[in-house]
């Protein structure tokens, strides 16, 4: 692994990314640059908005990408190969609250500030004030632009609680709140109609996900409330509960492994467990706290020796001298000892414990990169194959995200040091 570029930059999911590793979206304020990634990093186009960028994301063909200006409430979608705007969505009364690509291009899906609903249009035309248009239509099938909408979801931001199902995205499934309590609703995309509805075991459902098969329907339970997880079958059936603990907050991220091999979860007790994806049994528990600080006394773990380490340097200062990092006897790095930690973008929600504060699988499903609230500028790269740290990451500033290419192992990064993205 070496640093590529480092550009600076506001906002990294993996939505900034297009599906086919070909492109990179970077935005900076009011300002987005698109990249293209293969053979090699090169600036192809710089667009200005009005207003700041809060959301992008590519469709899920990579020939089309969105952009959410929340300050006008106001949806553009462009074309990433002629550049022209082909769809604008604008909502100022109501506000916009998230948009998002289903699993084609045909369709966007919009929730509004304060309406537990989901609104389906077709790409390719334009709507000023949603709310009007939508009172004023005759809703049918054979409406051109107008689809359906679906109500009672639970969360109106749709990266949570939304989830699409693999190898083509035939089907959705979305987490809806009734009475007080949590169901799961499957539609079907080519025409969103409703396929299945079942009611979950949940108290207070956090998030949703489909196995990598399509077989079956993963729900966990909020962090601060249990941390049990629920696997379903398509019909409401429930599988399966895995619960490794009891009384004790509970699973904070979630992501199965590319090749659907395992179920990995990140809980409160800053352990990460994988789960066979069959079996369901338990296959293995990484604490970072024991690879960043391992045992010498009693021989728990190895050494971290100083060719895992990448030290990641401000550019803009003076170069830093690194010895004292290491033990020089043994060739341990030394965390306590790394760049300082800054909390402005601090993602603890409870300073009582430890937690995992995110994980996500390269494309190959061979590493495993993930975060810890304790040591939170420190990305540990874990290689699954083999279950052995391969590469520690250290800023000098917090990580607020990083995400993997879809297709291939280029690893983006956004830290607190002027929101500066490194790719690597």
């Amino acid at each position: 692994m070496n640093i590529s570029q480092a550009i600076n930059c506001s906002i990294i999911t993996k939505n900034n990314f297009s599906q086919n590793s070909q492109y990179l979206l970077v935005p900076k304020g009011k300002n987005l640059i698109l990249y293209s990634l293969n053979p090699s990093i090169k600036k192809l186009n710089k667009f200005s908005f009005i207003s700041t960028i809060n959301y992008v994301s590519f469709s899920p063909s990579s020939e089309y990408f969105l952009v959410l200006l929340m300050k006008i409430q106001e949806c553009q979608i462009k074309s990433v190969k002629n550049f022209e705007f082909i769809m604008k969505i604008k909502e100022p009364i109501f506000g916009i609250k998230t948009v998002i690509w289903p699993s084609n291009d045909n369709h966007v899906l919009v929730s509004l500030n304060n309406y537990n609903s989901i609104h389906i249009f077709s790409t390719g035309d334009e709507y000023d004030n949603i709310e009007e248009e939508l009172d004023n239509m005759n809703i049918n099938d054979n409406s051109k632009n107008y689809k359906s909408i679906i109500s009672n979801i639970k969360f109106q931001n749709l990266t949570q609680g939304i989830a699409f199902s693999y190898n083509g995205g035939d089907f959705m499934a979305i987490s809806i709140r009734k009475q007080i309590k949590d169901y799961i609703e499957i539609y079907d995309c080519e025409d969103f109609s409703l396929v299945s509805n079942f009611l979950c075991n949940t108290n207070d459902l956090e998030n949703i996900y489909w196995s990598k098969d399509n077989s079956f329907i993963l729900a966990y339970e909020n962090m601060n409330y249990d941390c049990k997880l629920y696997i379903y079958g398509l019909s409401g059936n429930l599988i399966t509960m895995i619960e490794p603990y009891k009384n004790y907050p509970g699973i904070t991220k979630l992501s199965i492994s590319p090749n659907g091999h395992y179920i990995t979860l990140g809980y409160c007790d800053n352990i990460i467990r994988l789960f066979h994806y069959l079996s369901f049994k338990l296959c293995k528990e990484i604490n970072p706290i024991d690879l960043l600080l391992p045992n010498i006394l009693n021989k728990k773990s190895d050494f971290i020796f100083s060719k895992t380490v990448i030290l990641v340097e401000d550019s803009n200062k003076d170069d830093i001298n690194f010895n004292h990092l290491y033990d020089k006897e043994k060739y341990m790095f030394s965390v306590e000892k790394s760049f300082p930690k800054k909390s402005n973008y601090s993602t603890q929600n409870n300073n009582e414990f430890n937690y995992i504060n995110n994980l996500e699988y390269s494309f190959n499903s061979q590493y495993l990169a993930f975060t810890s609230n304790k040591y939170q500028h420190i990305i540990l790269i874990y290689d699954v194959n083999i279950f052995k740290l391969s590469f520690l990451l250290v800023f000098e500033t917090n990580v607020i995200n990083f995400a993997w290419s879809p297709s291939s192992i280029q690893l983006v990064v956004c830290t607190e040091n002027d929101s500066k993205i490194i790719i690597i």
